[in-house]
């Protein structure tokens, strides 16, 4: 079980969350652009298919984890324990400034790190599927009765995002039954003893997101369009590794942090340092070998059995990260298997 490093800072984990959290919406836009450029208006219909079934995974899950944790399942849970840390970083307008009651909640949202990557990339109006299709499809699975409005919306041109999140007053409650094992374990990445434990709670459940949103997304790309289906996610990993890459190699610069191998692993776009537990095999100017035995991202591919595309996110991303990051520089990503457990071990080397 991962634990919560004695030394973090809630300022470093912060800083981490907006990384993960546009790692994600770039994932998305990758993957996005890589099947509607392939397979047009059918790629398209690809690409809304992942997101409504990002929604439906996401939605079962907090319905699952929040009814374990005794919560009774309609749109303020849902808001009041949302999963993902955007909820966290525009923690003041959400929770301070909005309303909430059992069959309606309302706030406004200025700051979207997913927004402000797409915005980035030119990326308006995909960046909106997103919005519409997401968030529909998350509260309609959380609660049958759910729905949810966005009459306001950055991807649109506005300053903020409106959200209203609504079910009908005489919804009937769900009848769920004991809780499921995976609600339980879900539930406990809920629960904090302090601000910083629940920010770090939040960087963990966002981590674990990266991981589905991938395979959600991508499984209706490969199932749709076969080899050549594959073949775009595969594209679209390297393309999203090689710009994590870059961004990292930006973000260093601008901070005056030395460009090395060292330093693409210790100050990693995911939280490497944070969350998973890191081991150093070796580490010297042109040689970095770390392993690591478990992360939230492979907890989501385990918990689905999604192994394979796990494997495929590793070795297509991190090739051409490390290459982004230091031209000329190599990476392999190798599972290690003993005993019947896994071990993830990067290799880098220039």
């Amino acid at each position: 079980m991962l634990t919560m490093p004695n030394d973090v800072r809630i300022e470093e984990i912060m800083d981490s969350m907006d990384m993960v959290l546009k790692a994600q919406a770039r994932i998305y836009m990758h993957l996005a652009r890589e099947a509607t450029e392939r397979f047009g208006r059918d790629g398209e219909r690809s690409v809304r298919l992942g997101l409504r079934a990002y929604g439906h995974w996401r939605g079962r899950e907090m319905q699952e984890a929040h009814h374990a944790l005794g919560r009774p399942i309609n749109m303020e849970s849902l808001m009041r324990c949302w999963d993902n840390g955007s909820s966290h970083i525009a923690k003041d307008t959400i929770q301070e400034e909005g309303r909430y009651t059992a069959n309606d909640v309302e706030f406004d949202v200025f700051h979207c790190p997913a927004s402000e990557a797409w915005k980035d990339g030119e990326f308006h109006q995909m960046g909106h599927w997103y919005c519409d299709e997401f968030h529909q499809a998350a509260a309609r699975t959380y609660h049958p009765d759910g729905n949810v409005t966005i009459h306001e919306n950055l991807m649109k041109g506005d300053d903020h995002c409106h959200f209203r999140w609504l079910m009908p007053p005489a919804a009937p409650a769900l009848e769920l039954g004991e809780p499921t094992e995976l609600g339980t374990r879900l539930s406990r990445d809920y629960k904090a003893a302090s601000e910083t434990e629940e920010a770090w709670n939040a960087l963990k459940r966002s981590n674990r997101l990266l991981g589905g949103h991938f395979f959600t997304c991508a499984i209706p790309i490969i199932e749709r369009h076969g080899e050549e289906g594959r073949a775009a996610v595969a594209a679209a990993l390297e393309s999203w590794g090689r710009e994590r890459g870059k961004k990292l190699r930006e973000r260093q610069e601008e901070r005056g942090t030395p460009i090395s191998l060292e330093n693409f692993i210790r100050d990693h776009d995911l939280p490497a340092r944070l969350i998973w537990p890191m081991r150093e095999v070796e580490m010297s100017e042109g040689r970095v070998v770390v392993e690591f035995d478990e992360t939230p991202q492979d907890e989501a591919f385990e918990d689905h059995d999604h192994r394979d595309l796990g494997r495929l996110w590793y070795e297509a991303s991190y090739p051409a990260m490390a290459e982004g990051y230091l031209p000329g520089a190599s990476a392999e990503w190798r599972l290690l298997r003993s005993r019947g457990d896994a071990t993830n071990r990067l290799e880098l080397s220039c």
